[in-house]
């Protein structure tokens, strides 16, 4: 349930009221998995410029932003305005900078490259910023330069040591450069959500809800917070968790909640198995990071999409998602690229299968 739709949580009564139909719902556990926004560092007049990817509505809206610019670019008459609008920058070189900005390389290179007639989607300009000293600043240094490497490839323009400065509706100033763009993308900087406010509960600076170690939030034992627990774990009574969605946390997380519910002996206090991290770079290359074991290439792209499968809920699921990425990347054809109109505010006021329209196409 999306936190928007919530009028009330009321611990009194265990129950939870909304908005959308008005009525309220008891509840014995309240489970809440509230996700994460965007951190824009106290310059929040750039989110109006440069949106985050951080729910599915972000990401049909940033999809939606890149074809429009290609669209544009195809209907300026005007060259020199061509390489304004074919300019993209993401701001943050982290796994979702890093992972965009080959995704985005890749598009312009094959995906799009027949698409239009008056202008050259390859001659696109990809710029990937970040205040860190190199990418992927969470994995280790070979992984980095491996990730760094590749995105040269790819011909992304890397531009570390340096933040953003100023964005507005024309462009980005990097260390005093100005580079003028229409499309800017906000990759970088993660704030939790406002739970603890909600919940009227003691949360630290960050603004991060204090839970125990069974997840459940001190002096409200009905409430359990599915979160990424702090790193800087010392104490066996409690521990920090960051309000950010992560799949194979959240699974772990679910699980104790699931044992207690089906009347086996209560669980003991919830431990983090770490596998690792990885980190795709464009087509058939990816990074991994298990411990002490360092992968690059293909081989660590393989077990990138064997981990996604793995994480599908059915079998059925999994062998068809295995097909269409196996025929994709041995034909390089994808899916229709429509620019829908997707507002996840707006799903509750949208009628089923009027979600989406199409209102332009590329031929």
């Amino acid at each position: 349930m999306k936190s928007s739709a919530w009028t009330k949580i009321r611990s009194a009564s265990s129950s939870v009221t909304l908005t959308v139909r008005t009525c309220r719902f008891p509840y014995d556990y309240l489970i809440l998995a509230t996700g994460a926004s965007q951190s824009y560092f106290g310059h929040n007049e750039f989110e109006q410029f440069a949106p985050g990817l951080k729910t599915l509505a972000d990401a049909v809206g940033i999809r939606n932003k890149i074809l429009q610019a290609f669209e544009l670019a195809e209907a300026e008459e005007d060259p020199s305005r061509h390489r304004d609008l074919l300019t993209f920058v993401l701001v943050g070189a982290g796994p979702t900078g890093v992972e965009l900005a080959g995704a985005l390389a890749m598009l312009v290179r094959s995906t799009l490259k027949s698409e239009f007639r008056r202008i050259d989607p390859a001659s696109a300009r990809i710029v990937l910023v970040d205040l860190a000293p190199r990418v992927l600043g969470t994995f280790s240094e070979d992984l980095s330069k491996a990730a760094k490497q590749q995105l040269d490839k790819l011909g992304v323009e890397v531009r570390l040591g340096h933040g953003a400065d100023q964005i507005d509706a024309d462009g980005v100033t990097v260390a005093g450069d100005r580079i003028a763009t229409k499309t800017v993308i906000w990759t970088a900087g993660v704030a939790p959500s406002l739970a603890g406010k909600w919940l009227k509960v003691e949360t630290d600076r960050a603004g991060r809800v204090r839970v125990q170690n069974d997840l459940t939030v001190p002096g409200y034992p009905e409430y359990l917070l599915l979160a990424t627990p702090h790193r800087s774990i010392k104490t066996a009574n409690h521990c920090r968790a960051w309000h950010r969605w992560q799949c194979s946390k959240a699974v772990m997380q679910g699980s104790l909640f699931t044992t207690a519910q089906q009347g086996e002996p209560a669980p003991g206090p919830f431990n983090y198995f770490d596998k690792g991290n990885m980190a795709v770079v464009g087509k058939g290359f990816a990074v991994l990071q298990s411990g002490k074991v360092h992968v690059s290439g293909f081989a660590a792209w393989l077990a990138w999409a064997a981990v996604h499968l793995q994480f599908l809920a059915t079998s059925s699921l999994r062998l068809s998602v295995f097909l269409q990425w196996v025929w994709t990347y041995l034909t390089g054809q994808r899916g229709s690229r429509l620019i829908v109109n997707y507002h996840g505010s707006e799903l509750e006021k949208t009628p089923p299968g009027t979600g989406a329209r199409a209102v332009g196409s590329s031929k």
